[in-house]
């Protein structure tokens, strides 16, 4: 999942690709850390709803 900050930097590396390659690999490694810090945001909020569903299972059978 593509985060609006993600896109503006991808964005911005194409565009600065033409004029300095320094530049466009620093905003490369900054698109694949938050693409990363998403992917485990993600997962975190996946495995908290998980949780909250097997407690309120318990709720409901005790």
């Amino acid at each position: 999942m593509k985060t609006l900050n993600s896109i503006a930097i991808e964005y911005l590396l194409r565009n600065d690709s033409q004029k300095n390659n320094t530049t466009s690999e620093d905003l490369l490694g900054e698109v694949i850390r938050i693409n990363a810090e998403q992917n485990i945001k993600s997962q975190k909020s996946l495995l908290f709803q998980m949780y909250d569903l097997e407690e309120e299972a318990d709720d409901f059978f005790a």
